[in-house]
């Protein structure tokens, strides 16, 4: 398995757009956004430009403010999809529930309306991108690139349940646990045997403490 890094000018200059020209240019505006993020241009990339696009064209002229998108994995199409809709992690309109898969739900918190957005059609049945070569890589970023929005990814309206503790704003509840006395917000803490506690302390952590 290889990555192959590719200039911005060689993906998307295939003839055979079947885009709308406008559309298309936008495509290629995203794109270079969403790489002076991430770094370099990969599948993700393209694929969260068309994603983020989608989720644009369902919820229409929504400031972020009013936006949380949810995405499903923590590769590459995150990064585009954070730079494309100006969600962040640290503001809380971005949130990670990690499904290994490439989609995301767009929500409207004032309208109540929400969509999940998925990779389908062609792509989702081609083989391993990262065993092509670096040009068969090229052809299928250009493929994918100036395809048309429903040839790549479907859609469909859902319901996203938010508690108070999960919204952007101020920490609505904060605590200190019982046992590590540090401070725990956003209701994460727990009850143990009549204690509050972080959940490190109640059930474990990722971590071990070195003696």
């Amino acid at each position: 398995m290889e990555h192959f890094d590719f200039p911005l000018d060689v993906i998307g200059v295939s003839e055979r757009t079947t885009c709308e020209e406008r559309e298309f240019k936008k495509r290629k505006e995203d794109l270079e956004k969403c790489v002076a993020y991430h770094g370099h241009v990969c599948m993700g990339q393209v694929l969260g430009v068309l994603l983020a696009e989608q989720g644009h064209k369902l919820l229409g002229n929504i400031s972020s403010r009013d936006l949380i998108v949810i995405c499903e994995n923590d590769r590459c199409i995150s990064d585009a999809i954070q730079t494309l809709t100006n969600t962040r992690l640290g503001r809380r309109s971005f949130k990670l529930i990690d499904y290994g898969k490439m989609a995301v739900t767009f929500c409207n918190l004032k309208s109540g309306k929400s969509y999940r957005v998925w990779v389908s059609g062609d792509i989702s049945k081609r083989g391993d991108y990262h065993s092509l070569t670096k040009e068969e890589q090229l052809k299928v970023l250009d493929h994918i690139l100036s395809s048309k929005l429903e040839d790549v990814v479907s859609y469909k309206e859902v319901s996203v349940k938010f508690n108070e503790n999960e919204l952007p704003g101020k920490p609505k509840r904060v605590i200190w646990c019982a046992k590590c006395n540090e401070k725990v917000m956003d209701g994460k803490d727990v009850v143990v045997d009549g204690k509050i506690l972080c959940k490190s302390c109640a059930y474990g952590g990722y971590y071990e403490e070195i003696k």
